[in-house]
């Protein structure tokens, strides 16, 4: 049987652990904390009785996720879907809200109801096609052309310049600028645009969920089925050097990946 070792059980890890697992390999994950999940954990930190998710918390993407479909994760975590998916607050008490209902939010934006609708329905409505363009290489054909070319223009929209004339009002400029600011990129920028127009047209699609008990429940769904197939995670295994795997050795197995930082990467000179 061949066999994978997987260092670091965050998503990534987990995802790529049980797609190999069910394909036949034999498949180890290496974690370096005491806790698995990485991003997904959720942890007992302060009063008792309490738990916190210490890194994702929301998970927009996660019921439009190919991988996530097709794991059936919605059969085996419960998600929370509020009514609102986020908000951001302006002075005087004011604030713009992303309602899931996209019609409600719009009628709240005045004279911007118009354009909030025309650059966020088609995508919303439209979500699946937004979420294949995005998270697949672009040298492809999409699966669904017509809301990628939508995507892809407004994405140029809201990633220039222009995107300063799009809203009127300081509720939807707002709003649109919360979630292209989400990546750690200057303003305006492509790449936020592109985050940024995935997560709003999320907000209006199935909405930002979040499972029921924490994000810990996703990372816990894929370990269940990882072992279900044979498959084992050791935490506590702080791997600092790719050696000391014995990498040499044929008997560690077929295949080793990294859901890692890439300096794990550069200790092994191959």
């Amino acid at each position: 049987m061949a066999r994978a070792t997987i260092i670091g059980s965050g998503p990534n890890g987990l995802a790529a652990a049980v797609t190999l697992a069910r394909a036949g390999y034999e498949v180890r994950v290496l974690e370096a904390s005491d806790t698995i999940g990485g991003g997904l954990r959720t942890l007992d930190s302060t009063l008792p009785g309490f738990r916190h998710d210490v890194c994702a918390a929301v998970h927009p993407s996660a019921v439009a996720s190919p991988f996530f479909q097709a794991f059936g994760l919605s059969e085996r975590i419960e998600w929370i879907h509020p009514d609102v998916s986020y908000a951001h607050p302006l002075d005087g008490g004011r604030a713009g809200i992303a309602w899931r209902d996209i019609e409600r939010t719009a009628a709240a934006l005045g004279v911007d109801e118009r354009a909030w609708l025309a650059l966020l329905r088609p995508l919303s409505t439209h979500v699946e096609g937004v979420a294949d363009f995005t998270g697949n290489q672009m040298l492809r054909i999409p699966r669904q052309p017509l809301t990628a070319l939508r995507f892809a223009l407004r994405m140029l929209d809201q990633g220039t310049a222009l995107a300063a004339r799009t809203f009127r009002t300081e509720e939807a400029a707002a709003l649109i600028a919360g979630v292209l600011a989400h990546p750690p990129t200057p303003l305006p920028t492509l790449a936020g645009a592109a985050a940024g127009l995935l997560l709003a047209a999320e907000a209006h699609a199935g909405g930002w969920v979040y499972p029921r008990g924490g994000s810990q429940q996703i990372a816990d769904a894929l370990v269940a089925d990882l072992e279900a197939h044979g498959g084992s995670v050791e935490s506590g295994h702080h791997v600092t050097d790719l050696d000391a795997l014995d990498w040499g050795d044929p008997s560690r197995g077929d295949l080793l990946m990294l859901n890692t930082s890439p300096r794990l990467a550069l200790t092994h000179p191959d």
